[in-house]
């Protein structure tokens, strides 16, 4: 039955793929006003997509804000989920040095030490900014560059997924093989991405408080770090004007074996809410991360 599905959905890949692709060619300029005003309008106004799941993640993770500003975050919001669809759809076609205009990365000095040290570097970040602009990072950097990911279950999502992302050298890693995949590699040393923020299911017994809300938290990124003695560092996606994105690093612990228990995964989820709320309109609020 898989293989039947599978050659399914690779039957239907042109058909999918190149209409995106024909999109993608078109202008920011133009594809913004026209594209992206239809979708926001349809996914704000007609749709309400998953409107009351961001109205409730909004409202419990920021009490101090009151209803009005809740409903005008819950707006910017659903602009830039668009713009994020739009940017993305333009990775499709974009070169690598008009994408590289797009990324101003910041403290590369920080990995570069590290890799100079023969280190492995995990860069973890949550789902916020547009997080598929990563895929320039080996364009700009001197060292192998991986996305440890979750393959998703529908073969045609990702594939394209794949396409996005390994368009500019990066490696596509499953998370499952991440650590054979580093302790194969421990001679060449690389950075690694890896988004943290995910739901990890109801097995997980580590709790935060995150977002002034009892939080499961995913800790693969603390157990690969502590099992390949790897340097954890943060990155942030900083929105600037243009349409343009500013990375940054800052250390989490170039130490981890020395690290008490989800000490990694803690230091983590507090950087990450201190982002959040500085602009809350930019992490996936559609997201349903507080499952019981």
């Amino acid at each position: 039955m898989n293989l039947v599905r599978n050659k399914l959905f690779n039957q239907l890949y042109p058909f999918v793929f190149f209409p995106i692709y024909l999109v993608s060619l078109l202008p920011h300029s133009i594809a913004a006003p026209t594209i992206g005003r239809f979708l926001y309008f349809i996914s704000y106004n007609i749709f309400r997509y998953r409107y009351n799941v961001v109205l409730q993640n909004l409202s419990r993770s920021l009490p101090a804000k009151s209803y009005q500003e809740i409903q005008e975050i819950a707006k910017e919001f659903y602009k830039h989920l668009i713009s994020m669809v739009i940017e993305t759809i333009k990775l499709f076609s974009v070169s690598s040095h008009d994408l590289d205009k797009k990324v101003q990365l910041v403290n590369t000095e920080l990995l570069t030490r590290y890799h100079q040290q023969n280190r492995n570097i995990i860069a973890v970040l949550g789902h916020y900014g547009n997080w598929e602009y990563l895929n320039i990072l080996p364009a700009q950097l001197p060292f192998t560059v991986n996305a440890i990911y979750k393959p998703l279950t529908n073969p045609l999502m990702n594939r394209l997924v794949h396409y996005v992302r390994g368009r500019f050298g990066m490696q596509l890693v499953p998370a499952n093989q991440a650590l054979r995949h580093l302790l194969k590699q421990k001679d060449k040393p690389q950075l690694s991405i890896f988004i943290a923020d995910q739901f990890p299911g109801n097995c997980e017994q580590e709790k935060f408080d995150f977002l002034h809300q009892s939080t499961n938290m995913f800790n693969g990124a603390e157990k690969l770090a502590m099992a390949t003695n790897s340097v954890v560092v943060y990155l942030e996606m900083k929105r600037k004007p243009d349409h343009c994105w500013e990375i940054s690093f800052s250390l989490i612990t170039d130490a981890p074996k020395e690290t008490s228990n989800q000490e990694i995964t803690k230091c983590f989820a507090n950087q990450l809410q201190r982002t959040i709320r500085k602009d809350p309109s930019y992490w996936l609020w559609s997201h349903k991360r507080w499952k019981k």
